[in-house]
């Protein structure tokens, strides 16, 4: 028969026994929890890569508007002086035949 160390000892390796399979129950729920976890991150830097992906498009866009309208004022600029230039010639010239046609008939 059973003596009462043989009992206890087997009591004790029983509950030793079941608390063995509910740490593994636990470390089995701690996984799972860990493996949502690491889902819900996923998620958040895939949405993450994807928003930067849309600010940098839009830096992209801020930054070509900008050259755009450097471009748009170094040609004002250009356009500008051109007429200067032009309207300069233009005086000059008149100003050249008309001090030729006073020289022809002062001749």
């Amino acid at each position: 028969m059973w003596s009462r160390k043989s009992l206890g000892d087997a009591a004790r390796e029983i509950a030793d026994h079941l608390q063995l399979i509910e740490h593994v129950k636990a470390l089995q729920t701690g996984q799972k929890e860990l493996g949502q976890a690491v889902a819900i991150l996923g998620d958040r830097l895939r949405a993450i890569e994807t928003e930067l992906a849309v600010l940098r498009a839009e830096v992209k866009l801020d930054a070509l508007k900008e050259a755009q309208s450097v471009v748009y004022a170094v040609q004002g600029g250009l356009n500008q002086q051109m007429q200067d230039l032009a309207v300069r010639m233009a005086t000059h010239e008149s100003g050249q035949a008309r001090l030729a046609s006073r020289t022809t008939t002062d001749d």
